[in-house]
């Protein structure tokens, strides 16, 4: 090949390469594609999942099929979708369980979540809180505090989620509180032994307790956002009544096997962007309990590197042991 020719395909790379690029992204989906929910059916991540996806089915023209691979603190169904073809049919849901929590609380983790993923996009946040039973002596936050500390070792705390154990772990030793921490495998079950009194307190997020908020059958006493949140402005924050604060809220996006060709992320990124931006997309998060957190691509890489020493520190200084 002469020197004339090598600088011709050299001077045409760079349009062989946007032209590729565009075919990614105007060919794609070319079928329908999986969307990973490594938490159980009917939960709220799974619920907003599935009002994504039926978002994104009409917008793109194919199927988005929910597939529940539960197990592991969400690790297994997220260690599977990483493991598929990196072509956009794959996407998997992450929260903050089964990505920089899993690094502390699963052993041998199959996965780097600050490595081996690529990420598509944010979607919600949501506060945990701290809710009491309907018999619970105290109505407040700090007259839980000053009731819990009168009587030392007489109450615990049910948790079912990692967010659940970190923020009442970490309540246990900004407060001086003994409480006896049980954990629970299943959210609903959790709340129906608050409401029948087997559990006095319980630290959930605020989206699986909403009805029994509403209908003030449990006692909704803090929440442990950095700021009040929009969907229950009333309700006080940990950090208003303790002198260390904890900060700590629940997120779920969706991320890609690593090798996902960019113009098809930012594809997805702004689809999934334009449906949160709706007041329907709006409505439906609050009734969940959830805000919506949007942004580039980019930026949720960026996020969940920035919640990784967080929830390390958090979760070391509730001495939680990998499982």
């Amino acid at each position: 090949m002469n020197r004339r020719s090598v600088m011709a395909l050299a001077l045409a790379a760079p349009a062989l390469l946007r032209a590729r690029g565009a075919t990614a992204q105007d060919d794609y989906p070319r079928r329908s594609v999986r969307m990973i929910v490594p938490f159980p059916a009917g939960g709220t991540s799974d619920v907003i999942v599935r009002y994504i996806a039926g978002h994104l089915s009409t917008a793109l023209g194919q199927p988005f099929v929910v597939d529940n691979r539960v197990g592991a603190n969400g690790t297994i169904g997220l260690a599977q979708g990483l493991r598929a073809a990196p072509d956009g049919h794959t996407l998997i849901q992450v929260s903050n369980t089964n990505t920089v929590a899993a690094v502390h609380m699963v052993r041998n983790l199959p996965f780097d979540p600050l490595r081996d993923m690529a990420g598509i996009g944010s979607i919600y946040q949501i506060p945990t809180a701290i809710m009491a039973g309907p018999s619970f002596p105290a109505n407040t936050f700090a007259e839980l505090l000053v009731l819990v500390r009168e009587h030392p070792g007489r109450y615990n705390f049910a948790y079912s989620h990692a967010t659940g154990a970190v923020v009442g772990h970490s309540l246990l030793l900004a407060g001086g509180l003994d409480m006896a921490p049980v954990p629970y495998r299943s959210g609903p079950q959790m709340m129906n032994d608050l409401l029948g009194g087997q559990i006095p307190i319980v630290v959930t997020d605020v989206g699986i307790a909403l009805p029994l908020i509403q209908s003030r059958s449990i006692k909704l006493l803090a929440v442990s956002s950095p700021e009040r949140t929009a969907v229950l402005p009333d309700v006080p924050t940990l950090k208003e009544s303790l002198p260390t604060p904890i900060e700590f809220v629940g997120w779920g996006g969706f991320v890609a096997p690593l090798a996902t060709p960019r113009p098809i992320v930012a594809r997805l990124n702004a689809e999934m962007n334009r449906i949160l931006a709706t007041s329907e997309a709006d409505a439906f998060l609050r009734n969940l309990g959830a805000e919506r957190m949007t942004g580039t691509a980019e930026g949720f890489d960026a996020f969940i590197r920035r919640e990784a020493q967080p929830w390390a520190e958090g979760l070391r200084a509730a001495r939680i042991e990998p499982e």
